[in-house]
């Protein structure tokens, strides 16, 4: 009974070490943030907007925002949240290649334009700006037909808003307790303009989100 009681105490005695060398990856393991992210060409994702520009020549138009749906589905709330777009490519000649003069960098959140949002807590959204897609009349615009502007932390120039075509734009989520999680945006813009949400949001661009590229 003596080496029973003493094996018995042994086993517990490394349990109760291994517990406790091992606890807290344990619980990080079971509880932690989990980022996703969505878009479609429906509102609230693609949202139109008034745009005006006090010029020497007034002017009022409309946009259309394009926003990413960034969710934490973890149990944890997830700390300083950025999206990195990371890749910009364009189909050219039937394959994809890289958009010229493309940077990475953080995109915008929604409507405070900062490029860290402080946390998500769970079961929570955030939206992110992808993109705007003006008014093919506005005055600095020579191309009767749609250009998109990437929402980078650093703004394009008009000279570098994207034209139609097909792109993907990778993503990537992350935040201080939580690994980077990558995703891949699909959209078609197809020049196509309208003031009216329905038809822009039918004939104007397509947009999805998925894991592979």
């Amino acid at each position: 009974m003596g080496n029973v009681a003493q094996w018995v105490g042994a086993l517990a005695t490394t349990a109760a070490v291994i517990v406790a060398l091992f606890k807290e990856d344990l619980i990080r393991r079971r509880r932690h943030p989990k980022l996703t992210a969505w878009i479609e060409p429906k509102q609230p994702y693609c949202i139109r907007e008034p745009a005006r520009e006090n010029r020497q020549k007034p002017w009022t138009g409309w946009r259309y925002w394009l926003r990413i749906s960034v969710k934490n589905e973890g149990n944890v709330r997830a700390e300083k949240v950025e999206v990195f777009l990371s890749q910009a490519l364009v189909r050219n000649n039937g394959s994809f290649e890289p958009v010229p003069n493309f940077t990475p960098m953080n995109l915008q959140w929604s409507y405070t334009h900062e490029t860290y949002v402080d946390g998500i807590s769970p079961d929570m959204v955030r939206f992110c700006d992808l993109g705007a897609i003006s008014d093919p009349a506005h005055p600095d615009l020579s191309e009767q037909r749609t250009l998109l502007s990437l929402r980078l932390q650093a703004l394009p120039g008009i000279h570098d808003w994207l034209p139609p075509g097909h792109y993907k734009f990778e993503i990537k989520l992350a935040g201080s307790n939580c690994e980077p999680v990558a995703r891949w945006i699909h959209l078609h813009l197809t020049g196509v303009w309208d003031n009216e949400p329905a038809p822009m949001l039918s004939n104007g661009f397509t947009v999805t989100v998925s894991n592979k590229m």
